[in-house]
This record gives structure tokens, C-alpha cells and sequence, in this order.
């Protein structure tokens, strides 16, 4: 223990000695443990602990999948429910499902965002109360009308009690009805980004179908939950054929996190992986520190082990210093992790991880960086310890000639430099193919207009207008208040999806042509002004009336795309298309009458992205929207100006004609679009490019130590080559030659693994890294960096005084 505190007490002497080294390879250190512990952060947070219910690695969803991939999970009938109860890889089942409803007890009529759970739906989630209690299965039994109680969220506890310790037994009302509130529950249950929680009503009807939760069983695996539940619900398909695809389809028991995250768990990996490059590439920079140190050290080293110091002994001390600087690198990552954490979760992109994941510095992300700090510590310090851990040698070498002094550890350099190249090269082209992902998603032409307008999300209020012809006429009436309101251009209605993330793709049949399954097409439920609103343009015939919508007419339009790919030669006017899945009904919507009619096109009109912005047009129909009307309504309205400034007076609109009438969520056309359709490619582009420009400084700081290291090597030669008259533009083109070989090694490496892993990085981040635009730009950005952070040492090679150097030879 004595001598480890010497060690400890040199290295630290050492260090004040040589400050400029020491910040170098302390904010290297900095610089890749900071990245390191923010992403592990975010993973640990996201993976490893994402929610606060009970048991939640077995809380799993059963999810539909068709050949464009996950359809959602399934909804089921109580019945079904109670059937599926009986599966013997399941612990637990409970129903739920969301319900928009207006608090009308305050002077402001707010939206509140409602789950109503079955009996047992809190204690399958297993969240504690923060205040209060919650309801238990033995309180509302199924059939049996429940007592009219709530739980709470924090938020909500928050923005509608002003977070009063005294809420429990007060009275809240919703939809004029008025219920206790018995608990609150804590900051992270956000389940649904619900504000209240109630037990499910006994009346509902029978048919209705809910979303579902299932507990798979400690013994059994997903897989086996899966093949037991594909048979149950082949049954179930069988009786009801309009909840599926026409195409061939399956399910799959996923856990909750599987089924969030989807794809975005390999963009966080691949985020992980990026870091720990930049890692590496801290640690190959430190080691590179080390080694042009070593040099100066080279007599004391000696003399040490002139005076009786082992190998050993040389070797702890050198990694001492090693573990010194990365640890020291490790207290101030963690300041820069902080910041850093903020910023990754500033940039993620909405609902891609759960709202309960909490990211934040905690003990085990502490406890990790603190191990990483001490594992750099030893990697980058093992090569230069172990080369000059035999001072004696390069003591005797140090008194002849230089340039044999110069080949010692030269293999080792050159190694770390073609490794640092690489990484750094690789993570660069990364950067280079995000960013320009990103631009072509932000800069893509959308073939409508987005600006100025403003996207509503509601729900029809439940148990109203539950036949066809009030149904219709309400939306008309809705939307003709929407106009009405001041600043309001238009407003128009719409189902179906939502451009350009995606519509709803099924197949379509050409009355007078062979049925065909693989011919598909987006489908639209359109009200009257939808093209205008959205300035689409009319190519061809007339667009959808008023008139025809409110009597749900069997009329299209068809896109561009889909005359050339199904009618092309042909006059699409008159035309009769049958959407095959528009056919069937649906539970809980409402279908005009003769739904097995034809479609009858009556115009053409541009084509829109509706299949996100990477991928081609698909071709795309427009019918009326009453044709077959869900409980859920989108409304599309152009303002005057700032969209955001309408809002209220929209909401008041509406309510003036039902004041049961609540919007679930808005957005401007444009946030919407930053929210959901750019964030992923942004989010990506922006931390590949601060990733790589850090590892780009730091190979810029490892090229600058190996040619100062080289220049001191030198010094001799070069004085030697001057005073036999070589011009000084020789001295340079020997110095930049010292890492050139290495240089260009480790490029081409580089974009040989930028080739390779090409197919692994677009999997997960629609970017891909052979184009050889990319390729040739970070090339050339790593050459001029290369040759800025080369030609300082260089320069000084060529101001070397050869009398001087003769002299002190």
C-alpha cells in the first residue's frame, strides 16, 4: 500500500509538471467516457429499467404482423378475453381501453385522457399509489357495475388539483358524471400518457373489442406463447374475417419494450457501438500521448532501472499515471455526461421509448463509467508501459544513433494510428451518410402543402350519434363550425392515415380485369375540400362534393401513380375499383349503405409521399368519408396564420355545437412532421456528427503527437540532412512522410469497413454508406484535417538550427 500511494504521488507530480499532456489526454479520456456513460444511460434507462409495474419483463402485447410489417396489437371481445384467460402460457390477462371525456365540473371544460381498465387492471400493473389507494378486481367485478371511483395521474394531480395533498375523496366529473378520486399515482405510471384511470362499466356492449394485456408465465417463453395463442386466434379469425389482413398474416407474443422500441432498439445499439468506436479511439489517442512522453522519459526511465527497479515496477508506475489521467477524465466525463444526456433526450424522437423510462446518472450508470474509467485507464496505458518498461535499452540507444532510437516501438505506433484512422473514418462516413439521409427526408417534396395548417385529433363522444345518417350529418355540421371560426381558411376531415407517414394499404380490384391480391393501393376517407385544403393538384375530371360526401357516394379519386401502374392507356374516368377491405365493417364504426358497390373514379389528381419519405409513392385512393366512419375522426384546418394560435378558439367552436366534444391531441402540420416524420433521421444525423466530429479532433491530436514525436526522434537527422544542404520543403515532405503510409492505411481501412458494415447501419438508420459521394467527402475531410493537425510539427521540423543540433549531438 506505501508504494501505491508513492506512485500515486509521483504520477500526480508528473502530471502538474507536463499540464499541457495532462489536459490532452484527460479531456480525451473526457470526451470518450462522457459519450460512453450518456448512451449507456439512455440504454439502461430504456432496456434495462423501463417501467415501474410489476414483473414487467413478462407484460407482453399480442401483435398482428402482415407482410408490411406489425399491424398493432388485437383487440378481443370480453368473451375472447375470458377464453384466453384459459391459455396455459398465460399468468394474467386484463382488458382496457382509451376513452376521451371532457372534466365539466370546473368553469373550463378540459379534455381529459381516460383509460378505463378491467377489474384487475391495476393490480396486473402492480404500480403503488403515491396517494390514497387504488381499486382492486374485488371491487369491480366483470358484469357488475363498478363504483365510481378514479385514480389519478401525477400530471394530472398536478394541472387540475394544484397538487393538493387533500385530493383523495374529492369529487371530479367527467362527462357530467361524477366520480371519488381514491389514489394518486406516482411520476412514472404514464401508462397511455393517461390523466385518469377507471374501472371498466358493466354496461358495455358485448361486442366491443379491447386492447389487452397478458403476463406469460415465469416457465414459459415467448415463443411458446405464441404458438399456443396462433391457434386461438385462427378460431377467432375464422369467425371474424374482417379484423385481418386478406394477405397472409400472423401474430406474436411481444414484450411491451419489443413491441415500443421495434426497430429503434437497434438505432440505440448501433448508437452504443458508435461510442464505444469513440472510445477506442480515446484510448488509442491516450496511448499515442503516452508513448511521444515516454521519449522525453526515456534517461529517467534508465536511470531507474540503473538503481534497481524491475520491469514490474516500471510497468505500475507508467499505468499508474495511465489510470490517474483516465480517472481524473472519468470525474469530468461525468460532468459532460450530464449535458450530454440532456441533449440525447432532447433529440429523441417522440414515443419512440416509453414515457416512464426515467434517463438519468444513476448508481449502476455511475458504478459502469467508473469501471470504464478504469479499464481505459489500463488499455491505453499496457502498450506504452510495456515498451518502456526496458529503459535501459533505450538509454544505451538513446547515446547512438537516432534513427534506430526512432524505429523502437514503431510498430506499435504505426498499429494504434491505422486503428485510430479507421474508427474515426468509419464513424465519419456514418455521419456523412445520417446527415445526408436527413436532408433528403427534410428537403423531400411532399405533393402537398403543409404550412398554415393545423391537425385534430378527437373521438366521437361515446353513445352519441350511433347511426350512420347522425353521424354524418354531425361531422358535416363540425366541420362547417371549424370554418366558421375566426382566422380559419378551411377545414376538412379525413380518415384512414395520415400523410406521408402511411394510409391504410389494402388490395383493389379493376371491375372488367383478372382479380389480382398484389395489386394495393393507399386509401384515403376523405371529406369535400381535402385536395384543395391540402393543394394537391387536379389533373384530370372533378374532385368529391359536399353533397356527396354527406350521402356517402361511391366515387374516387385516384392518384397519378395509380393510373400509370393499373390503368395505364387507359381513360381512368368512369372507371369502377372496389376496395376490398372497405367491404367489410368493422366493430364500433359505421358503414354506408351497399358497401360491396364499386368505386367509381371521377378524378385524377398529383401524387403525395404516402409510404414515409424513404420509400416510393405507393399508388393512392380517395373516397368520401362517411363511407365508413370510426369513433376516431382526424380534421385537417388552414388558418390565416400561426396555426398554434387557433386552437382554443377551434375548441370552442366544436363545444358550442357538442359541448361533450374534446380534442385528444394537436398539432401544426410542421411540428407534427419535426415530431414524428424527421425526428428519427435528425436524431441519428446529430449524434453521429457530434460523435464524429470528437473522434475527428481526437485522430487530430494523435497525428500531432506521433509527428512531434517523430520531429524529436529526428532532430539529429534532420540537423544532419540541413547542414549537408537539404532545402527545408525536403525536411517537410520527411516529416509528413512519417505518418503518410500510416495514414493512408488506415483510410482505405476505413472505408473498406464503411463498405462492410453498410447493410448493418442502413438496417437500422435508412442511411447507407457506400455511396460514393459520402465516401469521397469524408476522405477528404480526414485528409485536411490530417495535414492541419500534421503541419505544426512539420513546421517546427523545418526551423531545426543544424549547428545547434550538431552541437548538442
Amino acid at each position: 500500500m506505501p508504494a501505491l500511494f508513492a506512485d500515486l504521488a509521483f504520477a500526480l507530480r508528473q502530471l502538474v509538471n507536463h499540464r499541457v499532456y495532462a489536459i490532452t489526454a484527460i479531456v480525451s479520456m473526457a470526451l470518450g467516457i462522457a459519450a460512453t456513460a450518456a448512451v449507456y444511460s439512455v440504454l439502461y434507462g430504456v432496456l434495462i429499467d423501463p417501467y415501474p409495474y410489476r414483473d414487467a419483463n413478462h407484460i407482453a402485447l399480442v401483435n398482428l404482423y402482415d407482410k408490411q410489417g406489425s399491424e398493432g396489437d388485437i383487440p378481443f371481445t370480453l368473451a375472447e378475453i375470458q377464453q384466453l384467460r384459459k391459455a396455459k402460457s398465460l399468468a394474467e390477462v386484463m382488458a382496457r381501453r382509451s376513452v376521451t371525456m371532457t372534466a365539466t365540473g370546473g368553469d373550463l371544460v378540459t379534455t381529459a385522457r381516460t383509460y378505463q381498465f378491467s377489474g384487475n387492471g391495476l393490480d396486473f400493473l402492480g404500480a403503488p399509489a403515491m396517494l390514497g389507494r387504488l381499486w382492486t378486481a374485488s371491487e369491480a367485478p366483470e358484469g357488475v357495475a363498478p363504483p365510481p371511483v378514479a385514480v389519478i395521474s401525477f400530471l394530472f394531480w398536478k394541472s387540475h388539483f394544484g397538487a393538493a395533498p387533500g385530493v383523495i375523496g374529492k369529487s371530479l366529473e367527467l362527462n357530467h358524471q361524477k366520480y371519488t378520486v381514491i389514489g394518486v399515482v406516482g411520476p412514472r405510471f404514464t401508462w397511455g400518457d393517461g390523466d385518469v384511470y377507471l374501472p371498466l362499466p358493466a354496461d358495455i356492449d358485448p361486442q366491443t373489442r379491447l386492447q389487452i394485456l397478458v403476463r406469460v408465465r415465469p416457465e414459459a417463453s415467448l415463443g411458446a406463447a405464441t404458438g399456443e395463442l396462433n391457434a386461438f386466434f385462427r378460431q377467432i379469425a375464422h369467425d371474424h374475417p374482417e379484423m385481418l389482413p386478406h394477405e397472409s398474416f400472423d401474430i406474436k407474443v411481444e414484450t411491451l419494450n419489443d413491441s415500443l422500441l421495434g426497430q429503434f432498439k437497434g438505432t440505440l445499439f448501433l448508437l452504443f457501438c458508435a461510442v464505444a468506436l469513440l472510445l477506442l479511439i480515446g484510448c488509442g489517442n491516450v496511448s499515442i500521448l503516452m508513448l511521444a512522453r515516454g521519449t522525453a522519459r526515456q534517461q529517467e526511465l534508465g536511470m531507474r532501472a540503473a538503481l534497481g527497479a524491475t520491469r514490474l515496477r516500471i510497468v505500475r508506475q507508467l499505468l499508474t499515471e495511465a489510470v490517474l489521467l483516465s480517472a481524473t477524465g472519468g470525474a469530468l466525463g461525468m460532468g459532460l455526461a450530464y449535458l450530454a444526456i440532456r441533449l440525447i433526450v432532447g433529440l429523441l424522437p417522440e414515443y419512440s421509448i416509453p414515457h416512464e423510462v426515467v434517463i438519468s446518472l444513476n448508481i449502476p450508470v455511475l458504478l459502469f463509467s467508473a469501471a470504464i474509467s478504469v479499464a481505459t485507464g489500463i488499455a491505453a496505458g499496457l502498450a506504452p508501459a510495456l515498451q518502456f518498461s526496458r529503459p535501459h535499452l533505450n538509454a544505451i540507444l538513446q547515446a547512438g544513433d537516432s534513427r534506430t532510437a526512432t524505429s523502437r516501438g514503431a510498430k506499435v505506433r504505426s498499429v494504434m494510428i491505422v486503428g485510430q484512422v479507421a474508427l474515426t473514418v468509419l464513424l465519419l462516413a456514418g455521419a456523412g451518410a445520417a446527415m445526408r439521409t436527413f436532408l433528403e427526408a427534410y428537403t423531400a417534396r411532399l405533393g402537398f402543402d403543409p404550412h398554415n395548417s393545423l391537425l385534430m385529433f378527437m373521438a366521437i363522444p361515446e353513445r352519441s350519434y350511433t347511426t350512420w345518417q347522425t353521424r354524418s350529418q354531425y361531422l358535416d355540421a363540425l366541420t362547417e363550425r371549424i370554418k366558421s371560426t375566426p382566422g380559419v381558411l378551411d377545414a376538412t376531415a379525413f380518415n384512414g392515415g395520415l400523410l406521408p407517414m402511411g394510409v391504410w394499404r389494402q388490395p383493389v380490384h379493376l371491375l372488367g380485369t383478372p382479380a389480382d391480391e398484389s395489386r394495393q393501393a393507399g386509401v384515403l376517407l376523405v371529406s369535400a375540400d381535402y385536395f384543395t385544403l391540402q393543394r394537391i393538384p387536379l389533373l384530370q375530371g372533378r374532385t368529391i362534393t359536399r353533397a356527396e360526401v354527406l350521402r356517402g357516394a361511391h366515387l374516387t379519386v385516384v392518384s397519378q401513380t395509380f393510373v400509370q401502374r393499373y390503368l395505364a392507356g387507359a381513360n381512368p374516368i368512369g372507371q369502377q375499383v372496389v376496395p376490398v377491405e372497405l367491404q367489410h365493417g368493422f366493430p364500433q364504426a359505421l358503414i354506408a349503405a351497399n358497401p360491396e358497390q364499386p368505386y367509381e373514379v371521377v378524378g385524377v389528381v398529383g401524387d403525395v409521399r404516402n409510404d414515409g419519405l424513404h420509400q416510393p409513392i405507393q399508388p393512392q385512393i380517395y373516397v368520401p368519408s362517411t363511407v365508413l366512419m370510426f369513433p376516431g375522426i382526424s380534421f385537417l384546418v388552414r388558418t390565416a396564420g400561426n396555426p398554434r394560435l387557433s386552437v382554443h378558439d377551434i375548441g370552442n367552436s366544436m363545444r358550442a355545437l357538442d359541448q361533450n366534444q374534446a380534442v385528444t391531441q394537436e398539432y401544426a402540420f410542421e411540428d407534427f412532421l419535426s415530431l414524428f416524420v424527421w425526428s428519427h433521421d435528425r436524431f441519428i444525423s446529430i449524434l453521429f456528427a457530434v460523435f464524429s466530429a470528437v473522434a475527428l479532433g481526437l485522430a487530430a491530436i494523435g497525428l500531432f503527437s506521433v509527428v512531434a514525436y517523430s520531429v524529436q526522434q529526428r532532430t539529429r537527422e534532420i540537423g544532419i540532412r540541413m547542414a549537408l544542404g537539404a532545402p527545408r520543403l525536403s525536411v517537410l515532405v520527411l516529416t509528413l512522410t512519417s505518418v503518410a503510409w500510416t495514414t493512408g492505411i488506415g483510410l482505405v481501412l476505413g472505408v473498406g469497413l464503411s463498405i462492410g458494415l453498410s447493410d448493418s447501419v442502413h438496417k437500422w438508420t435508412q442511411s447507407s454508406m457506400r455511396d460514393a459521394g459520402v465516401l469521397s467527402i469524408t476522405s477528404a475531410v480526414f485528409a485536411l484535417a490530417s495535414i492541419l493537425a500534421c503541419i505544426v510539427p512539420a513546421r517546427r521540423a523545418m526551423r531545426v538550427d543544424p549547428m545547434v543540433t550538431l552541437r548538442n549531438n
